[in-house]
């Protein structure tokens, strides 16, 4: 049977296997607490949130006008920072396919989207993503601790197929492998980390690459496609 329009947008909204009383208890909450500002919002956020999702810290500040996607899938640490317009979208099938890590800061306009069928996102303890950055965990997504992203970053998991060229690209599907960056990495404002890529401990990613292969721990990478310059050597 084919999926309706309703059961999908609560497939998509709150979880696969979410009821109509889920999406309303979902929807009220959220209509509720989604556009206060200031010291109101963030308070009404801090203690009905982690009421209904268990995931969530107390301790976790959540900003203005945040979707949040399928909640119940989403784990924020204590000290974690939401900023206001966030995106964390955990449609996916996998249990927390969010997990963000204590202390770390999601600018505005970040987009967490964790990706079907199976993918997920996990992002390690006091890590920094920069204003407008991209995350896409389809084939998995693993970030260390310490970790820092500048600023309009695109990372994304997964990869279209186009062997066929009688069949439109759209109908080939896609691969994904997955992304593992290190812990203490640096990642310069307008990078893009293709599928398939690993990121050693200590590397720095110059402004602007693309990153198609592998990065050795504590190497400084720039360039399209990106090519290491220094490497300084494991301290």
């Amino acid at each position: 049977m084919a999926e309706t329009a309703l059961r999908r947008y609560i497939r998509l909204t709150v979880g696969e296997n979410a009821g109509i009383a889920s999406l309303i208890l979902h929807e009220i909450a959220l209509g509720f607490c989604l556009y206060i500002p200031g010291i109101l919002g963030f308070g009404l956020r801090s203690l009905i949130y982690p009421l209904l999702f268990r995931g969530f810290s107390r301790k976790a500040f959540i900003g203005r006008s945040v979707t949040l996607r399928c909640p119940r899938q989403i784990h924020l640490n204590s000290g974690v920072v939401v900023d206001d317009s966030v995106q964390l979208i955990a449609t996916s099938t996998t249990p927390e396919a969010i997990r963000i890590g204590a202390n770390s800061f999601l600018r505005s306009f970040v987009m967490l989207n964790a990706g079907p069928p199976e993918g997920y996102i996990r992002l390690g303890r006091n890590c920094r993503i920069g204003q407008s950055t991209i995350l896409y965990g389809n084939g998995g997504l693993t970030i260390g601790d310490d970790v820092m992203i500048a600023g309009q970053c695109f990372i994304v998991a997964s990869s279209h197929v186009h062997e066929d060229k009688n069949t439109p690209y759209t109908e080939q599907g896609f691969t994904a492998k997955g992304i593992s960056i290190g812990n203490n990495v640096w990642i310069g404002a307008g990078v893009k980390i293709l599928d398939g890529v690993h990121i050693g401990d200590g590397a720095i990613v110059g402004a602007n690459a693309v990153v198609t292969r592998n990065v050795p721990p504590y190497t400084t990478v720039v360039g399209i496609p990106a090519r290491p310059i220094m490497s300084t050597g494991e301290n």
